[in-house]
């Protein structure tokens, strides 16, 4: 036995051995990079890795969700790019900006809100006309860059200053660079190869490089990429009003649905015998509910006999269809009511007007 359990040690270790072994003859130690999905600032911000290659390269750029002046306090030689809709800046901004580039600044913005929008207007740049939707490639690969959206036109002066530029005043502009007083404007039909992953193609870091040419090195780049909106009152009272009356409508509707119900239905009792009349009819419903008002019909009878019986004495020997007789003569009645009325109910009906009737021989002299 001592010989066996040595033997079977010895396999086991042999075995560890061998798989020890295999494994260091195997195994190769290496580093593998998983992607992972954006978080944070890069998920929510399209202009996250812009941002931060030019940062890397020293150019002096910040994301930023407003143009409120104490955040973006413009100087000339500064360059603003407003990738959310431009059409959400007020017209105070908008001539602010204006000024700003007639100074020297570069502005960089999407027209996809039109030429009416308060920026477009006070720069005075757009042409209203219509125009189709286009696509430029930006490099020369099969996998290179697009530039795409619907195309814009400008009008002839702006047309005639612009120094580069994607289309011609026929067909109209994917993009086009423009001077404005001292300073210049550029007009994109969309700043998707500037956003996440299309940064990471060379073409496009190429395009976005000689984008920022005009002011680069010379100040401060603010990358706009979300712009906060009016306050929620204001937004509801300006462009929310219809839903306003229609929430008007149906409460004025609702409140004459109810209003035929407010109110007592019949005149309040009392002050000082309500609590009498509720303890009265809660005990009535009480018996009721108990034996469906089989006791409250034959109480309701006993007092009718006992009062017979004190005002007719000779009524005491009166039994069956005699006895009714007699009730509904000094009542006034059919014999046959009488007679029903001192019957056990079937239903809530057949007590209600047994009961009627029997208050009706109650109240007789």
């Amino acid at each position: 036995m001592k010989h066996r359990g040595l033997l079977v040690a010895a396999l086991v270790l042999l075995g560890v051995a061998v798989l020890v072994g295999l494994f260091l003859a195997t195994f190769q130690r290496r580093d593998v990079v998983e992607p992972t999905p954006a978080s944070g600032a890069a998920q929510t911000n399209p202009l996250f890795a812009l941002e931060q290659t030019l940062r890397d390269m020293g150019e002096p750029a910040a994301s930023l969700t407003t143009l409120d002046p104490r955040q973006v306090p413009l100087r000339p030689g500064d360059t603003v790019l407003v990738g959310a809709d431009a059409g959400r800046i007020d017209a105070d901004t908008a001539a602010r900006l204006a000024a700003w580039v007639r100074e020297g600044g570069h502005l960089l913005l999407a027209p996809d809100a039109g030429a009416r929008a308060p920026v477009f207007a006070a720069l005075g740049l757009l042409d209203p006309r219509p125009s189709t939707f286009g696509c430029s490639r930006l490099g020369d690969g099969k996998k290179a860059a697009s530039l795409c959206g619907l195309r814009f036109r400008l009008k002839p002066a702006a047309a005639s200053k612009a120094d580069a530029a994607i289309g011609n005043t026929d067909g109209g502009y994917l993009f086009a660079r423009t001077a404005l007083g001292r300073g210049h404007v550029s007009l994109l039909a969309s700043f998707a190869p500037l956003e996440r992953q299309q940064l990471k193609q060379a073409e496009a870091q190429r395009f976005a490089w000689r984008l920022l040419a005009p002011n680069r090195g010379r100040g401060q780049i603010y990358l706009i990429h979300a712009l906060d909106g009016q306050p929620f009152l204001k937004l509801l009272a300006t462009r929310g009003w219809p839903a306003l009356l229609a929430l008007a409508a149906l409460l004025a509707a609702w409140v004459a649905m109810r209003s035929a119900r407010l109110g007592p239905l019949l005149p309040a009792p009392a002050p000082h015998r309500r609590a009498l009349l509720e303890h009265v009819q809660a005990a009535g419903e009480f018996l009721y509910r108990r034996d469906g008002g089989r006791s409250l019909h034959q109480l309701a009878c006993q007092a009718v006999l006992a009062r017979l019986r004190r005002r007719d004495p000779a009524s005491v020997r009166l039994n069956g269809e005699a006895l009714y007789a007699r009730l509904a003569e000094r009542g006034g009645l059919a014999a046959g009511q009488v007679a029903q009325a001192f019957q056990s109910p079937a239903n809530a009906q057949a007590f209600r007007a047994s009961l009627f009737t029997l208050a009706r021989l109650r109240s007789r002299p």
